[in-house]
């Protein structure tokens, strides 16, 4: 969905629910729900094969949220609390999505926020809050807009008259966070030793290729040039995708061997077989011959119980981090990375085509929110590099790609959520305890009776 969609969905029904009956808002809400939801259905069962009941769940937390946001903004606006609706109601998305992310096996990957990365005046407000913050100013800036245009509009509720409270909370939203904006992208990483990064991608299946049989070996004598020729045009690091091999003790000094060659420390994912079980790998190659071996924490649930998960992190030179691609859906595993002094991500990746520009920018936002460069090689998605404030500062389609990147930053930016963490959903907790607090209470003013003047005869 564009970026200017999502601020502006909500504002239709918000308008509608506030001439009609609560059943019909409800009813109406549920149709919309529905049928936004139709075009990611099949994304659900065909590609993440998620169960039919946990499709199910997701859909119905949607449907709550965005159902409770509309009647509580009604009950609010109608009862002249402008100030209140605009301010307290979003924080119900907030709680929502926080939920799904510590209940559900996705981390932050349902998230709203993901929509406006590619507009980096907003995304800068992750690095106060998280995307929680973001989630909210979706929500806040529609409600006031349909206040402000209700107020605009003849009407017989005389609470809804005056555009002054929506106009003044609207521009204090705009204001503080067009402030905060402003700073942030303001700042800049220290341009000293930049990093010069290659990544590349070739096809590949899902699980990786016996490293010990033809179509493993075909494919690693592909990869051998490539990466010896990006590190000829002066990458120091040099990543490769997820699961692009299967290896075993014995076989791992084939794959070893070949890709030790370039002058170059090169990160590749792989299947890992030892004594019975299987892991996802990222395996940190140096021209030294060392081997770090980093271990996938976050399975997808379904398609990777087959493997067993990791647990711990791998920081390599004390700057560099490792995760490997669903591992960024979650933003706590990013921020104790940040915490040890880590401020370049090298993130294998997979994804699965239709997802590749959602899952690049899931790990656009990570950065953003601890001050991070993120470099990641997805095989069936995006490459991207991207630096602490939210840039691109490059991208390439996956599909026998490659890229070269000479400027990436190697230096982070503090943040205030790298530090604090998920503060605002308990923000957002108080503030659904006014807005519901404002729902069942008095109206704030009554309507005015009309005055009678009567001739004296």
């Amino acid at each position: 969905m564009a970026p200017g969609c999502t601020r502006l969905a909500p504002i239709p029904l918000i308008l509608a629910s506030l001439r009609v009956r609560p059943r019909t808002a409800l009813g109406a809400t549920i149709l919309a729900w529905s049928i936004g939801q139709l075009g990611i259905v099949g994304y659900y069962l065909g590609t993440l094969r998620l169960p039919v009941p946990v499709v199910g769940g997701v859909f119905l937390l949607g449907l709550g949220l965005a159902a409770g946001t509309v009647l509580l903004a009604r009950t609010l606006l109608l009862r002249g609390r402008t100030v209140t609706a605009v301010l307290t109601v979003p924080s119900l998305w907030v709680l929502g999505e926080y939920a799904a992310s510590r209940l559900f096996p996705h981390g932050a990957w349902w998230s709203l926020a993901y929509t406006q990365a590619d507009v980096r005046p907003v995304i800068q407000l992750t690095a106060l809050t998280g995307v929680w913050g973001v989630t909210y100013l979706l929500l806040a800036v529609p409600i006031a807009l349909a206040a402000l245009l209700r107020s605009l509009r003849p009407t017989r509720t005389p609470r809804l008259g005056s555009p002054r409270p929506a106009l003044t909370c609207l521009l204090a939203l705009l204001l503080s966070v067009g402030g905060w904006s402003a700073w942030s992208l303001s700042r800049s990483p220290d341009p000293a030793e930049p990093l010069t990064v290659g990544l590349v991608a070739l096809r590949q299946p899902e699980d990786g290729l016996p490293i010990d049989e033809p179509s493993g070996r075909d494919l690693l004598a592909r990869y051998v040039p490539r990466v010896s020729g990006l590190a000829a045009r002066g990458a120091r690091i040099v990543v490769l995708p997820e699961k692009v091999f299967a290896v075993t003790d014995a076989t791992l000094p084939l794959l070893v061997d070949a890709l030790q060659q370039a002058e170059a420390r090169v990160v590749v994912g792989a299947v890992l077989r030892r004594a019975g079980t299987a892991s996802n790998v990222a395996l940190v190659l140096d021209p030294s011959g060392t081997i770090r071996t980093y271990e996938k924490q976050h399975l997808i649930p379904g398609l990777e119980d087959w493997l067993t998960p990791g647990d711990d992190e791998v920081i390599v030179d004390g700057r560099y981090g490792v995760a490997i691609c669903k591992d960024l859906d979650y933003p706590g595993l990013v921020r104790r990375y940040r915490a040890q002094g880590v401020s370049v991500l090298l993130v294998p990746g997979l994804d699965f085509t239709s997802d590749g520009w959602l899952h690049g920018r899931m790990a656009l936002v990570r950065g953003v929110e601890n001050g991070l460069t993120v470099v990641r090689a997805a095989a069936f998605g995006r490459l991207t590099v991207t630096d602490p404030g939210g840039r691109m500062v490059g991208e390439a389609t996956a599909g026998d790609a490659e890229l070269l990147v000479t400027a990436a930053p190697t230096t982070g930016l503090g943040t205030v959520y790298s530090r604090t963490g998920d503060w605002f959903p308990i923000l957002s907790l108080v503030l659904f305890v006014v807005s519901v607090g404002g729902a069942v209470g008095r109206p704030s003013s009554r309507p005015r009776r009309p005055v009678t003047i009567r001739r004296l005869p």
